[in-house]
């Protein structure tokens, strides 16, 4: 996986980066390929701290931003939701071949 980390305002640590590289990479043997993941931190005025993550994967695009108190916290509530994205994306061709089944009445 290729990690990029770019922090505006934050200086990110070797344990956030090994941390977030953890984490994504469950994501990524879920798709079964090769990424590229931009993860962007900032922070604003009154300590509040925002992640926003980025990739395109199996065909489609998946962003995530997540703000917090603090900076693991936020990183880590962007990748939850990045990764119930996936999850979706990977469920969907299930749930739409339900939906559209359908019942004829009166042969």
């Amino acid at each position: 996986m290729n990690l990029e980390l770019v922090g505006k305002d934050v200086t990110p640590s070797e344990t956030l980066r090994a941390r977030l590289e953890s984490k994504l990479e469950k994501i990524e043997k879920r798709l079964g390929e090769k990424l590229f993941v931009r993860v962007s931190l900032k922070t604003d005025d009154n300590h509040t701290y925002s992640c926003g993550i980025h990739f395109n994967g199996a065909g489609h695009e998946f962003s995530a931003a997540a703000t917090s108190d603090d900076l693991i916290k936020a990183t880590d509530e962007a990748v939850d939701k990045v990764s119930r994205q996936v999850s979706k994306r990977q469920h969907r061709p299930e749930s739409q071949r339900k939906a559209s089944a359908t019942i004829r009445g009166g042969f």
